[in-house]
């Protein structure tokens, strides 16, 4: 064989390995849709305390955004990556709440014949370092005074400054979008990513719209 058909022939080889390593490497690395259905059904569901009236509905409530956590004794709360966070349970609510201590600094009813459903942008000023504020929801039938509670907590200046800086440098381009999402799910910044997809400054895309439908379709099922 000559000099010129042996190098055609290594390079065709070296193509064939290169392509088969991608595929392999493919195959290992999940999607961004694998990752986040590899946490569908870890929320957990916030228990509603009665503090009032009783009704016959919901005894819990879903809390897809802010990314919320709740401890043995059924205490919940979130970390809020962005100091403007946007709320959203998967239930149908009756009313919101949000209180500093015990003043309230802001509320939204339902009206008799339409619940309070889907996002919420964030209706306040925005969120300070540290700062904690205490988020009521109360599903649709449930008592006057029965609410789920997450106690909202400030991320520290650093990652706030981090946060606000990478959304700045997004823009309105949906695939920077993904990748932020994705990147934040493999470093295990779960708060940070679902932050990112409910993000009111996340672009529309049919990408990103599907990916939200996931987490609000399936975030707490078993």
């Amino acid at each position: 064989m000559s000099s010129a058909r042996q190098r055609a022939a290594c390079a065709a080889l070296l193509l064939a390995l290169l392509a088969q390593a991608t595929e392999v490497g493919a195959q290992a690395a999940p999607s961004l849709l694998q990752r986040i259905r590899a946490l569908i059904g870890l929320n957990r569901r916030i228990p509603v305390a009665a503090g009032g009236s009783r009704g016959g509905g919901a005894a819990a409530v879903c809390v897809i955004a802010p990314r919320t956590s709740v401890d043995s004794q059924g205490r919940a709360t979130a970390v809020v990556p962005l100091p403007r966070p946007t709320i959203l349970a998967a239930e149908p609510l009756n009313e919101v709440r949000i209180l500093r201590g015990q003043q309230l600094l802001w509320q939204q009813r339902a009206s008799s014949t339409q619940a309070i459903e889907g996002p919420i942008g964030w209706p306040l000023a925005p969120m300070q370092v540290g700062e904690e504020l205490t988020l009521q929801l109360r599903p649709r039938g449930a008592g006057g005074g029965d609410f789920a509670e997450v106690t909202l907590k400030g991320a520290q200046k650093a990652e706030w400054q981090a946060a606000e800086a990478q959304v700045q440098r997004l823009g309105a381009n949906p695939a920077a979008w993904l990748q932020a999402v994705d990147r934040a799910l493999s470093q295990g910044q779960v708060p940070l990513a679902w932050a990112l997809l409910y993000s009111p400054q996340d672009p529309r895309s049919s990408e990103l719209d599907g990916l939200r439908q996931e987490v609000y379709r399936n975030g707490c099922r078993p």
